[in-house]
């Protein structure tokens, strides 16, 4: 009997780490229109939205989790994010801000122009 390591992994993808679809390791933007202007990514018709968007949209109504979220994900001195930690390691490895920040941000923004 022999075992492949790795033979269960999902090839690698040029965007990087997914979960349930979700890029994991980019940063949030916002779609660009033809015209070169940003679209806007409330999903509003105006241009496409990303699944960060879609998840900051579902996290927005949730204060408690993206105030805690935005608190914890903050940059080291070596322009890291503290919590995001090399597995098994304890050692911040992902460059600040990180995917995690960046949608717990478009939560914040996305709450506080509904609540303006």
């Amino acid at each position: 009997m022999s075992y492949s390591w790795g033979a269960s992994r999902s090839p690698a993808r040029p965007n990087g780490a997914r979960i349930g679809g979700l890029a994991l390791d980019a940063p949030p933007v916002a779609p660009v229109r033809r015209d070169g202007g940003q679209s806007r990514p409330d999903g509003d018709g105006a241009g496409p939205v990303t699944e960060q968007h879609r998840v900051a949209a579902e996290l927005a109504p949730m204060v408690e989790v993206w105030q805690r979220l935005l608190a914890q994900h903050v940059p080291d001195r070596a322009g890291r994010c503290r919590t995001c930690t090399k597995g098994g390691t304890g050692l911040p490895s992902t460059p600040w801000p990180c995917v995690i920040h960046g949608i717990a941000d478009l939560a914040r923004r996305r709450y506080d122009a509904e609540h303006r």
